[in-house]
């Protein structure tokens, strides 16, 4: 996620590639919380979305889910 429109990391505590905690408990998934490395910041229909990278490792086997996920900023807090 590299569209930067009228959004930058300067609001926010935490930069592209920081190691991240974000609490997931409004997320869609068996976490209610994740490990990552922020990958981008962009912009959806006026929401500021933050994609962040999980670390491998936290998921159930068999888990459909993992990967980058897409988060609102109040979600991530830097380690």
């Amino acid at each position: 996620m590299n569209n930067h429109q009228d959004v930058s990391f300067e609001q926010y505590a935490f930069d592209d590639g920081d190691r991240v905690h974000v609490d997931w408990s409004e997320g869609i998934g068996p976490l209610d919380a994740f490990v990552g490395t922020v990958t981008g910041i962009s912009r959806s229909a006026g929401d500021v979305i933050v994609a962040v990278e999980a670390d491998a490792g936290q998921y159930p086997d068999g888990s459909i889910y993992g990967g980058t996920h897409d988060c609102a900023p109040e979600w991530v807090t830097p380690l």
